[in-house]
């Protein structure tokens, strides 16, 4: 007889993360299951909420425009107290993790990126504390010779024109032991500043560029460990400000966010199975009662009182189009979407209006509980979160890990 567990968790990355710990933490018995690895290394380790409104006009605060988004939002159906409960609960655990979060509801932070422009956002790690270039009154990009991706002469030009500061960004390159013949990538890099000897010969060559109180901004290359370890060590040798650059996937960040949150998940008692393909969901009387994984010798059955899916959008496998529809795999869940194929895009790709594609997806309740186009709950104990969810285009808004974040907490809040 299969064992059956309080919660089922389907999908490893933010969102299922944050719906497996925020049920874990309320006393239930949480069984995390996960195909691959998630999206967190792709999309990056930083929390954005709401960084535009509507108009594709900046909001001065993340939380400026969460009363203006419309009904069919997610964070309409949270709602601002739940947005707000969720992010203390996630600063609580990165402060308990030893590896804290920076940033609030109530102020907009703008963060380089790796082409030197700056992007909102709400919550960073410290390495990425863009508090520093603000009051900097030197300012150095520091690349890597072969790493791809982060031009430091490209990054100062670019921040020079948004930041004002004539003759007062300059730029140098740190040449790495292993690069020659090859390309490089932040993992490399992180890799190796994560040795005592990486770190010694980074700070040497540094010594000649730098002088103290200046502020460095780099690719996100300071560890893998989400820790502050590099960077804390970095600081106190060169007693200058370091800031990480918002870079191309993968994403160190993320992976650091990962590792965080997996190593809480299993701390805190949370199951997790990896490599589970989910077959299908058993359905009777409005309630899934087992989900089926079907793997090279036999096919394996998991029962729960409750389900939280978290299987992503088109990226992730949590939502699949199909010629002029577009289906849920797992639950066959009801997707909304336009009922013409054409109007699933601007006509214009790159518009100052969100996509409709981007729009896609399962319409809940407050509950996060799935409902048909009547409004009526489809599953009774099943949660949705994340990207499967529709009415937001998070590219568009800058709002994906926020949305992932408040409709995971809200998911399992709610079982």
């Amino acid at each position: 007889m299969m064992k059956k567990t309080d919660v089922i968790v389907i999908g490893s990355g933010f969102a299922g993360l944050i719906s497996a710990i925020t049920a874990a933490k309320n006393g239930k018995e949480v069984l995390l299951m996960s195909y691959g690895a998630g999206t967190l290394t792709i999309g990056g380790g930083i929390i954005d909420v709401l960084g535009y409104g509507d108009n594709g006009n900046p909001l001065a605060a993340p939380d400026a425009g969460l009363d203006l988004v419309d009904g069919a939002h997610p964070y309409k159906k949270v709602g601002s107290l739940a947005i707000a409960e969720a992010i203390a609960f996630f600063k609580q655990i990165a402060e308990e993790q030893g590896y804290p979060y920076v940033g609030t509801l109530n102020k907009m932070q703008w963060i380089p990126t790796a082409t030197g422009t700056l992007k909102p956002t709400c919550l960073v790690p410290a390495t990425m504390d863009p508090s520093s270039i603000a009051e900097a009154q030197d300012i150095m990009v520091v690349g890597f010779d072969y790493l791809k991706d982060f031009y430091p002469q490209l990054v100062a030009k670019n921040l020079d024109k948004i930041l004002n500061l004539p003759n007062k960004i300059s730029t140098a390159i740190v040449k790495l032991p292993f690069s020659e013949g090859r390309d490089v990538t932040n993992l490399d890099v992180a890799r190796w500043l994560d040795n005592e000897e990486g770190r010694k010969e980074f700070i040497k060559q540094l010594k000649r560029a730098v002088k103290p109180g200046i502020t460095i901004i780099l690719p996100p290359v300071l560890g893998t460990m989400p820790d502050y370890t590099v960077l804390e060590s970095l600081e106190k040798e060169l007693k200058c400000s370091f800031v990480e650059a918002a870079g191309m996937p993968p994403s160190i960040t993320g992976l650091r966010l990962q590792k965080m949150l997996i190593s809480y998940a299993k701390k805190i008692g949370v199951t997790i199975i990896e490599k589970a393909a989910i077959n299908r969901a058993i359905i009777e009387n409005g309630k899934c009662i087992a989900v089926e994984t079907k793997g090279l010798d036999r096919v394996r059955t998991y029962s729960a009182e409750s389900y939280i899916l978290a299987t992503g959008g088109f990226y992730g496998g949590g939502l699949i189009a199909e010629p002029g529809r577009v289906v849920e795999p797992i639950f066959n869940l009801p997707v909304e979407a336009p009922d013409q194929q054409e109007k699933w895009s601007n006509e214009v790709l790159f518009s100052n209006q969100k996509q409709p594609f981007a729009q896609i997806g399962i319409n809940v309740n407050s509950s996060m509980q799935p409902l048909n186009k009547e409004g009526e709950v489809v599953l009774k104990n099943v949660a949705v979160a994340g990207r499967n969810l529709s009415g937001y285009d998070y590219c568009f808004e800058k709002s994906g890990n926020g949305v992932a974040l408040a409709s995971a907490y809200c998911a399992a809040m709610s079982l």
